[in-house]
């Protein structure tokens, strides 16, 4: 066939979409540029508001207090007294938290090591519970030394705040209360 162009299947296109579908191309391309960059700025700024209090509390040793601050309306003094108790408390709590992992570990040592319930692993269970509650009960002291801080409204947000925490249980979401802020 001279003069015309071989193909190898009839439906093959030539190489070129021509001048005018180029052109749609151009100008589909040149219109979503502009529109995505505008849609990632609007995700970039989004976000960056979202985090922007969580940047500025930061992970440091007061950013509960902070946090706690800003949930309850402290005032100065109210934060400087509830500081000092935290202060106070934090020693004792962690030594609470390392004789509880210290507990949970030998139990868990016990319970592989044996096939059946044993004295030891009873003994073992019964300190971890003890351990446990000696802890929930340390905390109900230390909010209730913070709830003398506070006004009678800000004690019953506080204790509304703490009483998953409290009563051992994975907080929930209700009406009102966000689920991811916690104590």
């Amino acid at each position: 066939m001279v003069g015309t162009e071989s193909r190898i299947f009839p439906d093959d296109r030539p190489a070129s979409l021509g001048g005018c579908a180029e052109e749609t191309v151009k100008r589909i391309f040149l219109l979503a540029a502009p529109i995505a960059l505008i849609a990632a700025l609007v995700y970039a700024a989004t976000l960056f508001f979202e985090l922007l209090p969580i940047w500025h509390i930061g992970n440091g040793p007061d950013a509960g207090l902070q946090w706690l601050r800003r949930e309850l309306h402290l005032s100065d003094p109210q934060l400087a007294a509830i500081a000092r108790l935290q202060e106070a408390y934090r020693p004792r709590c962690q030594a609470m938290c390392r004789q509880i992992l210290a507990a949970d570990s030998k139990l868990e040592a016990l319970l592989r090591q044996n096939r059946s319930i044993t004295p030891e692993i009873l003994a073992a269970m019964a300190e971890c519970d003890r351990l446990r509650s000696d802890c929930r009960q340390a905390f109900l002291q230390h909010v209730y030394a913070v709830t003398g801080k506070l006004s009678p409204q800000q004690q019953q947000h506080y204790l509304t705040l703490v009483a998953d925490e409290l009563l051992g249980l994975v907080p929930t979401p209700s009406p009102g209360r966000n689920a991811s802020s916690g104590p």
